[in-house]
């Protein structure tokens, strides 16, 4: 089954399971969220999520979480399962099937009462997940980036990967129960990683897991990169109190993992504002002092590209065309030999360290193959080594603005007391 991978290493003492179901971005996103964390409460096996607890105990203190994050335009549901491989265990014992037992049971015997799910837990799930996204509103360079993200697309690309304070209103038990039902129809996919030696072994244990036998089991190459860009609100200020304005802006890069130079795309991003090496860094931060903080970052199969920084309010102008300078630079060759080497060395690091972490390295494999992309690691880092300066001048180019918000303060009253 092309849904399934395995990833073999000796180095951890754990093994892990990670099952990923991608929904659309369209799809009740804000209900996922709520229901991952129901799902969490208890099944028929385990009443509750104590029980659930005593289970990881039991299992050497095994690790189980379901994990959401927003991958181009889907929705990752990610269930994941960490624990000890049978050289350390007390026996010797191999946890395998128990961790596949806990990932069958979460999610396809969760607590039901009649074609619903408990009110009393949703209510209380759907009150963690409220303030769960006040607190993300109180976040402002966090708010900002949400609200050029809205501004400037006009697909479902624009949602946040927690939903909104309006669906969420909407949920219930039984709106819960007919989203749970829906997801056991989906296409999943898995990686096992750890110290395995028997392959097929593994892979026939997986194939336990009912849902990665839905649809034909293969992949196909799903383009997620046509972006709806409204290019009309191209800039836009909003005012709250606040001590530090924010600075978001959107570009559509006109590039992804799919379609034209992606490799140039990523050493592209790190020269002009992927880290503290980068051009926005230096020049806006350090050489003139404009900003607390500024960075730039892109979504490989969204096709976007964003700009945030922390600015005094009397520097937004200033700040704004320092960014347009830069990227004026790289497309114009103003790209030194130590900036790509700085680049391509911190890029290849980053992909490198990424395999210090099962989970990190599962995920970011699972993401290519749901997308069909046949890359491994190693071919993205020879990829990454092969570009060159010319490359990055041509990505520079097709770079496009869309619009920007700015988070400025509300002018103060004055008057006598």
């Amino acid at each position: 089954m092309e849904n399934i991978g395995i990833i073999k290493t000796s180095k951890f003492k754990n093994n892990a399971i990670s099952l990923v179901i991608p929904v659309e971005m369209s799809d009740n996103v804000t209900g996922y969220n709520v229901l991952s964390e129901v799902l969490k409460r208890g099944t028929s096996a385990f009443k509750t999520s104590s029980d659930i607890a005593r289970y990881l105990q039991e299992m050497y203190g095994a690790l189980f979480d379901i994990h959401l994050s927003k991958i181009g335009n889907k929705l990752f549901i990610v269930f994941y399962v960490g624990f000890l491989d049978n050289r350390f265990t007390l026996y010797k014992e191999d946890l395998w099937d128990k961790a596949i037992y806990l990932i069958n049971e979460v999610l396809y015997h969760p607590l039901i009462e009649e074609c619903a799910f408990n009110e009393t837990i949703v209510e209380q799930e759907k009150t963690n997940h409220r303030l769960y996204i006040e607190s993300v509103y109180d976040d402002k360079g966090h708010y900002s980036m949400n609200r050029v993200m809205e501004l400037g697309l006009l697909d479902s690309y624009r949602i946040p990967e927690y939903g909104t304070l309006e669906e969420l209103e909407k949920l219930d038990g039984k709106v819960l129960y007919e989203l749970w039902k829906g997801l056991l129809r989906k296409e999943a996919f898995a990686y096992a990683s750890g110290n395995i030696t028997d392959q097929e072994e593994i892979e026939g244990k997986l194939k336990g897991i009912a849902i990665l036998g839905n649809g034909k089991g293969t992949v196909k190459s799903k383009k997620e990169n046509v972006r709806v860009f409204n290019r009309e609100n191209k800039e836009i200020f909003e005012k709250m109190k606040i001590n530090q304005g924010k600075m978001s802006l959107l570009f559509n890069t006109n590039t992804n993992i799919f379609e034209g130079d992606y490799f140039a795309l990523v050493i592209f991003n790190s020269i002009y504002g992927g880290g503290a090496h980068s051009k926005l860094f230096n020049e806006v931060r350090e050489n003139h002092s404009l900003a607390y903080s500024i960075y730039s970052t892109f979504d490989k199969f969204a096709g976007v590209m964003s700009i945030g920084s922390g600015v005094d309010f009397k520097n937004f102008k200033k700040v704004r065309k320092l960014i347009d300078i830069e990227l004026d630079k790289i497309r114009n060759g103003e790209i030194s030999d130590e900036e790509m080497n700085m680049a391509k060395t911190k890029s290849i690091s980053t992909l490198k360290s990424m395999e210090d972490s099962m989970y990190n390295t599962s995920n970011y494999l699972i993401a290519l193959r749901v997308f069909g992309i046949n890359y491994e690691v190693e071919d993205v880092i020879n990829g990454l080594r092969e570009v060159t300066k010319e490359r990055v001048m041509e990505l520079a180019k097709k770079i496009e603005f869309i619009a920007s918000h700015y988070l400025d303060k509300e002018e103060e009253e004055n008057g006598n007391i």
